[in-house]
């Protein structure tokens, strides 16, 4: 039981960020815990839930090595490396992202390819950039 409500009854997004939140309340600082693979855990929430998504995991990376992939402002500033992974045809391409470069694929996550001013600023200011 989770209140009133059975854990049975949770989507499986709610249940794995159930999971994240009570790992975040209970690792012990400066104990290395492994590696946590994070499959779109922010998708399909609000604003402030991808806020403190990225807050949790931000935590936890203090002791697990963490890959997440995201499509989510927050997660993807948080964030101590972004890498971009894309497709043409059959070929796969990495890249690693600057500063720069994090910035311009953050605005383009919020406002779609051709990312707005207004989107900029705001990938800056997620970035903790003037």
């Amino acid at each position: 039981m989770l209140g009133d409500s059975k854990t049975a009854t949770l989507s499986g997004g709610e249940f794995n960020r159930l999971r994240l939140a009570l790992m975040a309340s209970t690792i012990e600082e400066g104990k290395t815990q492994g590696v946590l693979i994070l499959d779109e855990i922010d998708a399909n929430v609000s604003g402030d839930e991808s806020i403190a998504i990225a807050k949790m995991i931000t935590k936890l990376s203090s002791v697990y090595q963490i890959f997440a992939i995201s499509h989510q402002p927050h997660l993807s500033a948080a964030a101590d490396q972004h890498i971009v992974i894309s497709k043409n045809e059959e070929i796969s391409n990495i890249e690693v992202l600057d500063s720069k470069g994090r910035v311009q694929e953050i605005a383009r996550i919020i406002a779609g390819e051709n990312p707005t001013a207004q989107a900029l600023e705001f990938a800056k200011k997620l970035r903790g950039i003037e």
